[in-house]
């Protein structure tokens, strides 16, 4: 507690008035003449410890007059902020909550328009020439200018609910950042709901500016909601069994039994399940169907819960190819001829997967990209060029599959090998082995074989390389031979695979070209050839996608991106780098749903936006437990407002001056003045 004028309290020397009163007591006694005793009976009786109780409380009520009477005119206060200064010339910024969190109803209506109309509150009290500030979750460049009263008024009053979701240090930093006016108070006003989600107070950097917080505190709400979504296998492909699994979350106090869970594919319900959880709890749901049609699939996973909705619904989109592509790159040589040979006996009349052919000689690697599979026949020489281009097509999601060629001098199979960062071979193992270990319990062999044979009869490989086993990689045997080396191992690289024969495919190998294992062997590997794909965005955090390089598109047309929903249109920004295109389209992707991409009037793919789940997490600070924070963080000059339901000028006053206390004092003097009264009135 201070005093704003100190020095009254020099006054209290007054108390000194009445202690000599009541030690020396200034009452004449009259003497009364009486010649009977029985003029006594007429004296009240009274007790000596009474008397004395009785001078001693109206001694305590005088002092205690006085010491209120002498605070009363010294004016204490509590202070807001131990350091603040009063500065004519002031800054003061707000920011305001429009999360979707804010559309939660309190006693005094929507939390977001008790926000707006406290900023007005805010605005009016502070005195004309006055600074402002705005802050919203959008970040709107607008918002970077100082506003004078009436520039902050208009602009507060168009402040809208958004699905942007931001940190308060994002806020909180860069006002400290931006601000470097040293002759200003620099006021920064927090009005939120304050999510545990967002409150990251201890990323607060600076502690030069005075913030104040305003928390809005919603009636209870309870909400059920989709936190995430996704598949087991990352790739699509004509007829495959999808399973995907939902994460569902329940931040209320109360549990949901047996509750329908959709899925929308294309405008029509595909899989639906039930599902339960239990308060403040979260489960993992899973629906299965299989992929029947080829193109664009735009899905929608719903649930029902109110009265927030925006987070009921999770939308994915993916493109399931109409036909695979695989491409035989080979030589003149005869093994490579071969090679050839049976993978025509393989594809060529396969609906959906397409073999094309090209000769190394006459290899055109612009069109290397078109492909998801690649193998690569007995090749004895693989030249700069091509390892680039294959590097590359990898990356992005391309298979290559080697068989090497059986030759002792292994350069040029090690170069592909290095490209990758595979063990390189080492030497050669003419002997005869049997394939006799299978990778059971890999994906790639699921739901090929009927049961498990202990001895099975697999194809007998004539001579194999053996590789080295000092890198380490993420790479994986599928096909073992009996002294334990490898026949065929898969190597991940980056968003492609390479595939990795440890034998010729030629007529010196026709037992496993022949064998029921060689089907399903590479069959699976040119389905399960296909690029990674993302089903879902974020609204505000994915501003860009690249577009898979197998599409067509019309770099002389325009590129557009259209909400599938609303039919609202926009050009992003199209980046180009060598085949790779890249569309930004930044912060213009405000509303989820399902969004096609159109080149010249034809959909080339689509994506699936949804809003940031931070914002479902209904948890949220408390008063007391913000001023913690705010302690245990050393910020100083920032003061939680726990009476927010009061008129902003009286909470301005406190703000500006402290809490005064001299009313009280004045009522306490008068309360005591009272008390002397009736103990000299009434006390007999």
């Amino acid at each position: 507690m201070k005093f704003l004028y100190p020095t009254f309290l020099f006054a209290l020397l007054a108390v000194v008035l009445p202690i000599l009163i009541h030690l020396f007591s200034f009452k004449r006694y009259k003497t009364v003449y009486f010649s009977n005793v029985s003029f006594l009976k007429d004296i009240k009786n009274e007790s000596k410890k009474k008397s004395r109780l009785k001078q001693l409380l109206l001694l305590a009520a005088r002092i205690l007059t006085i010491i209120f009477l002498v605070f009363a005119f010294a004016q204490p206060f509590i202070p807001t902020n131990t350091d603040a200064q009063k500065q004519n010339k002031q800054l003061v910024a707000v920011y305001i909550d429009n999360s979707f969190s804010m559309n939660a109803l309190s006693e005094q209506g929507q939390l977001l328009e008790v926000a707006r109309n406290k900023a007005l509150e805010i605005c009016m009290t502070y005195p004309p020439g006055t600074k402002f500030r705005l802050f919203t979750n959008d970040l709107n460049p607008k918002h970077r200018h100082i506003f004078n009263k009436e520039q902050f008024i208009q602009q507060v009053s168009g402040i809208q609910a958004s699905p942007a979701v931001v940190p308060l240090s994002i806020i909180y930093n860069r006002f400290a950042s931006e601000m470097n006016d040293n002759e200003a108070d620099k006021n920064l006003y927090f009005i939120s709901d304050f999510q545990r989600s967002i409150t990251d107070i201890d990323n607060f950097s600076d502690n030069g500016i005075f913030s104040y917080y305003l928390p809005l505190v919603p009636n209870e709400v309870a909400n059920l909601y989709i936190d995430s979504c996704w598949v087991e296998y990352p790739a699509h492909r004509l007829g495959q069994e999808e399973n995907m699994f939902v994460r569902i979350k329940n931040s209320s106090n109360q549990n949901y039994q047996n509750l329908p869970l959709k899925l929308f594919l294309n405008d029509s319900i595909k899989s639906i399940t039930n599902f339960s959880v239990e308060a403040q709890n979260e489960i993992i749901a899973n629906l299965k169907y299989n992929n029947t049609s080829s193109g664009a699939q735009l899905g929608k996973i719903e649930i029902t819960d109110y009265p927030f909705t925006h987070d009921n619904n999770w939308y994915i989109s993916y493109f399931v190819e109409p036909k695979l592509k695989a491409l035989a790159l080979y030589t003149d040589a005869a093994d490579s001829q071969e090679g050839l040979n049976y993978l025509r006996a393989l594809f060529n009349n396969d609906d959906y997967v397409v073999l094309d052919e090209m000769n190394r000689k006459n290899l055109q690697a612009n069109r290397l990209s078109d492909y998801n599979t690649i193998f690569l026949l007995n090749i004895d020489n693989f030249s700069s060029g091509l390892l680039n281009e294959l590097e590359s097509i990898v990356s992005a999601g391309t298979s290559a599959v080697l068989f090497p060629k059986w030759i002792s001098d292994m350069t040029a199979g090690n170069r592909l090998l290095a490209t990758f960062g595979a063990n390189r071979m080492v030497r050669i193992d003419s002997t005869k082995q049997d394939i006799s270990a299978i990778d059971y319990e890999n994906k790639f062999y699921a739901d090929v074989f009927k049961k498990r044979e202990e001895n099975p009869v697999l194809p007998q490989v004539d001579g194999h390389f053996r590789f080295a086993q000092t890198m380490q990689t993420d790479e994986h045997t599928l096909l073992a031979f009996q002294n334990g080396d490898k026949a065929l191992s898969q190597l991940n690289y980056r968003d492609g695979k390479v595939w990795v024969f440890a034998f010729p495919l030629s007529q010196k190998n026709e037992s496993f070209a022949r064998d029921v294992l060689f089907v399903p062997t590479l069959y699976n590997i040119v389905l399960n050839s296909l690029p990674k794909q993302e089903m879902s965005f974020i609204v505000g955090t994915n501003s860009f996608i690249n577009l898979p390089r197998n599409l067509t598109v019309d770099l002389n047309s325009s590129i557009e991106i259209e909400h599938a929903g609303t039919g609202e249109k926009f050009i992003p920004v199209k980046n180009i780098s060598g085949r790779s295109i890249r569309l930004e389209f930044g912060e213009q992707i405000t509303t989820d749903g399902h969004y096609l991409i159109e080149n010249d009037d034809n959909t080339i793919a689509s994506m699936a936006f949804n809003y940031n789940r931070l914002e479902s997490d209904l948890r949220y600070f408390q008063s007391n437990e913000l001023n913690t924070r705010l302690q245990t963080n050393q910020l100083t000059n920032a003061t939680v407002i726990k009476e927010v339901d009061r008129n902003f000028s009286e909470l301005f006053d406190d703000i500006q001056n402290g809490r005064q206390l001299w009313k009280w004092c004045l009522l306490l003097a008068l309360f005591f003045i009272l008390c002397e009264v009736l103990i000299a009135r009434f006390w007999k």
